[in-house]
């Protein structure tokens, strides 16, 4: 069911659909902005990876989203959540892209941000959104008939990212999902597949990947200045691009 779904909620979860609880935000006349549909809060990624966010049409931050790594591109996302005391959420998506002999695939994360007018931006939530990754795994006729024909090894996973509770005061509690699978039946990045049994066309199907299909509820802790979830997040490098 979930390998399924995926499918379809690839090509949408950069929508506006996946951020329920937040304030879409749709195009502007200017090419990369991105607006709340009153026009006051606007956010446009530009060179070299900085984000910027007016209000009512004057800059109140600059942020370049500190990505570990310089062949990232990213994008704003689509959704922002204003705060009774002017205080934003906004944040960008963060694509990495890999490609090589017989495969590559990307990954996207999201990149949340505090935007306290007058103050430096802070990042408080880092979490997957979605990507797909494909691996060569036949070098030989030997392992065309061992893989049934399937030579490449597929993962794919989305994350979505909620709004689960809005407080009075502070910061919302947040609530993130992410379903994950693979393809064919019983392939792993930590194994070797030509040393798995052989594959048979009932194995020629997406897998569900209960290890990486979890839900987790986010709150704010002001200690750390920092979301933390109320468990820990598992090791999903699986279907991350190196």
């Amino acid at each position: 069911m979930i390998g399924a779904m995926i499918a379809i909620l690839l090509g949408a979860a950069a929508t506006t659909a996946a951020y329920a609880g937040f304030e879409p935000l749709k195009g502007a006349g200017k090419a990369g902005t991105l607006c709340t549909a009153d026009a006051a809060i606007c956010i446009h990624v530009s060179d070299p990876g900085v984000l910027t966010v007016t209000r009512d049409g004057k800059d109140i931050a600059s942020w370049s989203p500190d990505t570990d790594s310089g062949d990232l591109s990213l994008a704003p996302m689509p959704a922002v959540f204003r705060l009774r005391d002017a205080r934003l959420l906004v944040g960008v998506l963060a694509t990495r892209q890999s490609s090589y002999s017989g495969g590559g695939g990307s990954a996207t994360e999201h990149m949340l941000a505090l935007v306290d007018p007058g103050k430096e931006p802070k990042l408080v939530l880092r979490v997957p959104e979605g990507g797909s990754l494909m691996i060569r795994a036949c070098f030989d006729e030997k392992d065309v008939k061992h893989r049934a024909g399937a030579c490449h090894d597929e993962y794919r996973f989305v994350g979505a990212l909620a709004v689960a509770t809005s407080a009075m005061d502070g910061l919302p509690t947040l609530r993130f999902s992410m379903a994950a699978s693979h393809y064919p039946r019983g392939v792993s990045r930590e194994g070797d597949s030509t040393t798995l049994p052989p594959l048979r066309k009932a194995d020629l199907i997406w897998q569900d990947d209960p290890r990486c299909t979890y839900k987790r509820v986010f709150r704010f802790d002001a200690a750390s200045a920092q979301y933390v979830p109320d468990a820990a997040l598992p090791d999903c490098s699986d279907y991350t691009v190196p």
